[in-house]
């Protein structure tokens, strides 16, 4: 028997993400795992956690379930405020696994989240997501006009999504931003 949905539209969370340079231009990339997120269609979650072998510990083993499963940290992830997503812009990247394509600078944004949905203590884990709008933060060092900021916008348009430089007056005024985003971006990226 099946059960029906717990949520009728997409659920809407905050995430970062990475700018990295692939083969087909500029795309957008998990900050975790060296995945691309495909333009014009969704990204489909998929467990990358392996499980030991308790025969030969030493070869681990793909997981068995779909993502995200209840009881693992697999799927897409999107908090519930702008300044958890905003915490992903400082430090290094926090890979598990090397990433295959050189980074470009960082971006923050919307993230429709759907499918299967797990409602985690600050935000969701879902099996399907596709960025809702983006924003590309313009370092305070930067010239707005001249910024390389506005070409990364501007290849992300592949998206089909909103892509809005953010600069300091921008996150000051809009609604949107939570204080710890604008705090965190006052004094880094923006």
């Amino acid at each position: 028997m099946a059960s029906a949905p717990d949520y009728i539209e997409p659920t809407v969370a905050w995430r970062t993400w990475l700018v990295v340079e692939a083969e087909e231009g500029m795309r957008l990339s998990s900050v975790v795992y060296p995945t691309l997120w495909p333009p014009r269609r969704e990204l489909e979650a998929a467990c990358r956690h392996r499980r030991l072998s308790l025969r030969r510990p030493w070869r681990r083993r793909p997981t068995d379930h779909g993502a995200p499963e209840e009881r693992c940290r697999c799927g897409i992830y999107g908090t519930v405020h702008a300044g958890d997503a905003a915490g992903y812009f400082e430090g290094h990247v926090l890979v598990s696994e090397p990433h295959r394509w050189p980074l470009l600078r960082r971006a923050i944004g919307r993230v429709f989240l759907w499918g299967s949905v797990v409602e985690c203590e600050d935000g969701w884990r879902a099996s399907l997501a596709y960025p809702e709008r983006l924003f590309v933060p313009v370092p305070a060092e930067e010239d707005e006009l001249a910024s390389d900021a506005r070409e990364v916008a501007d290849e992300l348009a592949v998206y089909g999504v909103e892509v809005a430089l953010l600069r300091r007056r921008t996150f000051e005024e809009n609604a949107l931003f939570d204080d710890r985003f604008r705090a965190l971006l006052r004094h880094g990226a923006g």
